[in-house]
């Protein structure tokens, strides 16, 4: 199933929304990081995560359109398009998390005409009492986009059995996080990561099908263990790095016990639907205890950092950000002086989409983890 993941996750041509749209039904392109996806469900379209174009794309048209000192993923995920390789997605959604996506959305209603695209704001104030009605009237704006693509009229019983879809999606993706943690010689960080990487390209009834079987295998299987620390991996919220440097991480000797990749399927737990579905699934995004760059309040995150670290019982933290992420960097020096006032050991690392060579990340993480075992 491993292996099978890392196929389609690596395939920039999107073969299972071709599968998909083969059979006369539509796709929904949803950039990161957080897009309602159940009401994209909800209306019989494939919501599917875009994560850029990874290692596999050569950016040869993009640079035309788009600044030099700009993060990856817009670049690639813009040389998708222009290649045609987009052309299946009938809709795209691009939250409003930082000056890229938004003149992402822009670039698309032009580039593709007939296509919908969609900004989606989200609050940043979570105290006012507008803050929940706002986020709804976004919601209907979106829907109005999704009808235009084809969806299926929204309707709110529909949305409620998808909320209990994704909660399903939501719990098995859970435990595959609580064995990372709890168990983390059982499976590897690169497996995690797949294992959850297809929940945003696949219609989610198969993927929680597939993690069922998965579940017994992982829990019969041998723990391996070694020499290793264990872990915090902060930073790759919206940017994907490569499956060679996650696998690079391990290798050197750290166990990721908490981790902040794919941030989509973890924005919030059990979805509780009371009344309106919409407003529950615009409290659950504002009740989300989730703080990342691109949400919270600036003061809270030296004390959520703390709180990670002591939850997931880790002996250091890893940064990982991506070249020219604004966001991930300012939140750096924050959560640098928290750490530093507990005296936790940090390793900071940028990537960038395609990083071939890793000589330099190998010894300094091999360095980190020898200060921290033999100390």
């Amino acid at each position: 199933m491993v292996q099978l993941a890392r196929e389609v996750v690596l395939d920039p041509t999107y073969p299972t929304v071709r599968a998909w749209t083969r059979r006369g039904r539509r796709a929904v392109g949803c950039f990161p990081v957080y897009t309602p996806q159940e009401l994209v469900h909800a209306m019989g379209l494939l919501p599917v995560s875009l994560h850029g174009g990874g290692e596999n794309v050569e950016i040869s048209h993009a640079d035309a359109a788009l600044g030099s000192f700009l993060c990856s993923i817009s670049k690639s995920t813009l040389e998708l398009a222009l290649t045609a390789r987009l052309a299946p997605f009938r809709a795209f959604i691009f939250p409003y998390i930082c000056d890229v996506s938004r003149n992402l959305e822009g670039i698309f209603s032009r580039l593709m005409p007939g296509t919908e695209t969609h900004m989606l704001h989200l609050p940043q104030n979570f105290r006012s009492e507008a803050t929940v009605p706002f986020l709804v009237a976004e919601y209907r704006r979106l829907i109005a986009k999704l009808e235009r693509a084809g969806g299926e009229p929204y309707r709110p019983e529909r949305l409620e059995a998808s909320v209990r879809l994704f909660n399903l999606q939501r719990e098995r993706i859970g435990e595959l996080t609580a064995t990372k943690r709890d168990e983390p010689d059982k499976l590897t960080l690169t497996e995690s990561y797949l294992l959850r990487r297809l929940g945003g390209l696949l219609p989610r009834e198969v993927h929680v099908e597939l993690l069922d079987r998965m579940r017994s295998q992982i829990e019969d299987r041998p723990p391996r263990r070694k020499d290793a620390i264990r872990t915090l991996l902060v930073g790759p919220f919206c940017e994907q790095p490569t499956l060679d440097l996650i696998d690079l991480i391990e290798q050197a000797g750290c166990y990721i016990v908490d981790d902040e990749l794919l941030q989509v399927h973890r924005w919030y737990g059990q979805l509780e639907v009371e009344g309106d579905p919409l407003v529950s699934l615009a409290r659950a995004y504002v009740q989300s205890p989730v703080d990342i760059g691109v949400r919270a309040a600036p003061s809270s995150k030296g004390e959520a950092i703390l709180r990670r670290v002591n939850d997931a019982r880790a002996q250091g933290v890893i940064f990982l950000t991506a070249k020219f992420c604004e966001p991930a960097l300012e939140d750096v020096v924050l959560y640098r002086k928290a750490l530093d006032r507990q005296k936790i050991p940090y390793l900071h690392l940028e990537f960038e989409e395609r990083s071939t060579s890793f000589e330099q990340s190998r010894l300094q993480l091999e360095t980190f983890v020898e200060s921290i075992l033999f100390d």
